[in-house]
């Protein structure tokens, strides 16, 4: 019986000292960490090469009233001229929405109601669902990320395919936005948003991604916060460089309840 125990222990040994030899593999060599303010700074280039955008959609909501899901046409300009207008089943105008630099306008056709307004989160959120600033509508209706004032930054790889997290802080490490990027950086994933304090305010995920002109654009933008989605919007068809008619960001309505 102690023979056969001293056996096993040789034995055991033995493989471990084979263990202990055999040639490990070669570690996979990593790719170079992309230039974050070469990043950023595409990203911005991007924003100031979109002048005037025009687009053509599929939105669908999810609220307390339930799933709705209706047709949209939008115009931008720069610095951050807006116009919404959702679409009723015989192409009718139900609902328009502008913004006008600091300013918002917003009509419902169908009771005859006008509101307005400064373009500020706490304003905007009671119409878009989330803690919104004006120009983070704006960047998302022209298939781009929001990008929040920061500090300083960190990124890493998110992916072995070559996808990378690229995060923004502010002062004392306060997070304020986390920013997926694919296709070695050259687009946008998924955006989170945070308020500072570590609580995410809302989720953007872009998908369906098609070349328009130089750079790639989502065609599908859906946004989502803690307790799920909230919006999606399917892109049908959008154009640069487009023509803005005059008026486009005033509304003129007459005999219409208004609500400062």
């Amino acid at each position: 019986m102690h023979g056969f125990t001293h056996f096993i222990l040789a034995a055991l040994v033995i493989s471990l000292s084979f263990c202990g030899c055999a040639i490990r593999p070669k570690a996979v060599p990593t790719k170079p960490t992309p230039d974050v303010n070469r990043i950023l700074k595409s990203l911005e280039q991007l924003k100031n090469d979109l002048k005037t955008f025009k687009g053509v959609g599929r939105c669908k909501t999810i609220g307390h009233s339930g799933v709705q899901t209706f047709r949209i046409v939008w115009i931008g300009s720069q610095p951050q001229n807006l116009r919404v207008e959702t679409l009723g089943p015989w192409g009718q105008p139900t609902l328009t929405f502008v913004i006008n630099g600091s300013r918002f306008f917003l009509y419902s056709h169908q009771d005859n109601r006008y509101f307005k307004g400064e373009a500020t989160i706490g304003n905007l959120s009671r119409y878009v669902s989330m803690p919104m600033r004006a120009e983070d509508l704006f960047a998302l209706l022209s298939g781009q990320p929001p990008i929040l004032p920061f500090d300083y930054t960190k990124i890493r790889a998110s992916t072995p395919d070559g996808g990378w997290l690229l995060s923004l802080y502010k002062k004392w490490g306060r997070l304020i936005e986390k920013i997926w990027l694919k296709n070695d950086a050259k687009a946008v994933e998924q955006v989170e948003v945070f308020d500072g304090w570590g609580n995410l305010r809302y989720t953007v995920a872009f998908s369906e991604f098609h070349q328009t002109e130089s750079f790639l654009f989502p065609h599908r933008i859906a946004i989502s916060d803690t307790g799920g989605q909230l919006w999606s919007l399917t892109v049908e068809k959008f154009w640069t460089k487009v023509s803005i008619p005059n008026g486009a960001y005033t509304l003129e309505v007459s005999g219409a309840e208004v609500v400062e």
